[in-house]
């Protein structure tokens, strides 16, 4: 395992001490055309020094490997809404509780306009209770007065004497009445509309005045506070203070695309010869874009769940492991050559070195899938 791990910095050396390995071989070629197509025997110099290796079954893990660090997991805090600075309520270092106050803003602002909501919302409430009321009330004495006009026409010859204004009196009681009533509609239509805005805005307020302090998220240790004195402005998309939670492991390393990890066969951290399976971090854009701005290098990060606590600034091996395949007739690197579009080796045969045209798989940077050209049991020279 941790030559699959160090093979991409180690293949000179691999190669070097491949050259200098020294096993006895040598052959004489037979004629090309008594062999397969896609064999054929060669020369070799007798005086060459050769090693061959058995093909066998085994696994292929095609991988790409960062290097990273433990880390505990830490989290950038800022203000809820923009302020004016007053104070921390924390030092470098203590150790904090779920909810604590690490810092707080002057919210006098907020309190005035809250206050000043609440005066328009009484405001608003009583001039529409009292519109209500005073239309309420002029409807009840069109209703007295509408009844008492009946009566009359009740008692009124039809015709005569004043039987026809009692008729028009009664009809624009009921016209008042309507109009009356559309009023207060009216009234309620523009109250149900306007109240509820207030009321948001309140609410909003209000909620801005609970909040716009800076409170830890969890559990943790103050790494970091941002220098900054009472009277200054600050806004909510600057950090003001750095928690780390030591009960979490994380590994950080090179940057790797967030399509790249969630497509990946498998994602682990390798760290002194122990594998541990890891969950992928994805990076928030506000924090990669401010990285990018200052020119800064971005990073990924992964959660790690160890069974036993891990040494915080220990250096590991990020694994992400994009395919894999299991126990297929696989060939080793060193023997597998180019030629143009074609991959070949040399095979020991019976009468000497062979040519091979191979048609392979994956490669994982050590081992090649072998599809086509070698079988089990076949011995490959390795130059």
């Amino acid at each position: 395992m941790l030559d699959s791990i160090l093979y991409r910095k180690k293949r000179a050396g691999i190669l070097a001490v491949a050259a200098a390995l020294v096993l006895g071989g040598c052959g004489h070629g037979g004629p090309d055309a008594e062999m397969p197509p896609q064999v054929r025997s060669v020369t070799v110099n007798p005086l060459q020094q050769v090693q061959t290796v058995k093909i066998g079954l085994g696994d292929v893990k095609k991988r790409e490997i960062y290097e990273g660090i433990i880390s505990p997991y830490v989290e950038e805090l800022c203000f809820p809404e923009d302020g004016i600075f007053l104070e921390y309520r924390v030092s470098l270092g203590d150790t904090v509780r779920r909810g604590d106050t690490l810092a707080v803003t002057d919210v006098s602002a907020y309190r005035e306009q809250a206050e000043n909501l609440q005066e328009q919302i009484d405001e608003l409430t009583a001039k529409y209770i009292y519109e209500i009321a005073t239309r309420d009330n002029s409807l009840k004495i069109c209703e007295l007065e509408l009844e008492e006009t009946y009566k009359l026409i009740e008692l009124t010859e039809y015709m005569q004497d004043n039987y026809t204004q009692l008729c028009i009196n009664a009809g624009n009681l009921v016209s008042r009445m309507d109009r009356l009533e559309l009023e207060k509609k009216h009234l309620t239509e523009s109250y149900e509309l306007e109240l509820p805005y207030l009321q948001e805005q309140l609410l909003d307020c209000k909620e801005k005045l609970r909040s716009n302090i800076l409170k830890a998220p969890f559990d943790g240790t103050v790494t970091e506070l941002r220098p900054a004195v009472s009277g200054e402005r600050v806004n909510d998309e600057t950090p003001m203070a750095v928690l780390a939670d030591t009960s979490r492991y994380l590994a950080v390393g090179d940057y790797v695309l967030r399509r790249d990890a969630e497509k990946a066969e498998r994602v682990y951290v390798f760290i002194n010869g122990e594998e541990y399976e890891a969950e992928y971090i994805p990076m928030d854009q506000k924090v990669y874009s401010a990285l990018i701005a200052k020119e800064m290098t971005p990073y990924s990060s992964y959660e790690i769940y160890p069974a036993e606590p891990l040494e915080f600034g220990h250096m590991a091996c990020i694994v992400i492991q994009q395919e894999s395949r299991q126990q297929v007739l696989v060939a080793p690197g060193l023997a597998v050559q180019q030629e143009g579009a074609r991959r070949y080796c040399y095979r020991k045969g019976p009468q000497g070195r062979e040519k091979v045209y191979l048609e392979t798989g994956l490669y994982d940077g050590l081992s090649y899938e072998i599809l086509s050209g070698l079988q089990e049991g076949d011995e490959v020279y390795i130059d």
